[in-house]
């Protein structure tokens, strides 16, 4: 019987202490805001945790699957296929950037001198214009200006060729990190 009596005895005083905290002649109100406050931390604390929230009763019985939270890449705009932006940055790597939005989906690189062309400068622009993995999915354009002999610069042609082979290796890039993020899913 002692063993008994000493396993509760720890319960009923915890149990009379928080009924006596209970019944205390303190403010209310200041109780209250220190509970409301005491909530709303633990609240944060589980969000920062990471609880799941995002399940249901059908994906916790295994009967539909959970929606796939993008964990990878760069987090983009509701029209922006993650895998061409990020195709798009590793094809342009070798120029630095002017801007980079990716909510919309537009990368617009610094002017930029090739190798053994002085007179000449290039800036790209892409854009990106829907999720999907196609040829109409990206939009690329590549000014290009040259140097006349007063020092201005002057708009030039670019051949569409060169547009079309730069927008190819960008989705050729994009198919590449699409397995791969396949290939980590699995």
């Amino acid at each position: 019987m002692p063993v008994l009596h000493s396993r509760l005895l720890p319960a009923v005083a915890a149990s009379l202490s928080l009924l006596l905290a209970g019944c205390g002649g303190g403010n209310n109100a200041t109780q209250s805001d220190e509970v409301a406050a005491e909530l709303q931390n633990q609240q944060q604390a589980s969000v920062d945790e990471g609880i799941d929230t995002e399940s249901t009763i059908w994906t916790i019985l295994g009967i539909s699957k959970k929606p796939h939270a993008q964990t990878w890449g760069p987090k983009t705009g509701p029209q922006v296929s993650p895998e061409l932006w990020q195709a798009t940055l590793d094809t342009l790597n070798f120029v630095s950037m002017d801007s980079l939005d990716p909510q919309t989906g537009l990368a617009v690189t610094d002017w930029y001198t090739p190798k053994g062309k002085t007179g000449e400068r290039l800036r790209i622009t892409a854009f990106i214009k829907s999720r999907a993995l196609r040829s109409d999915s990206i939009a690329v354009t590549i000014e290009r200006q040259t140097r006349s002999p007063n020092g201005q610069w002057q708009d030039g042609t670019i051949d569409r060729k060169v547009v079309v082979d730069l927008e190819n290796s960008i989705l050729q890039r994009a198919r590449e990190v699409h397995i791969a993020r396949l290939r980590l899913d699995q």
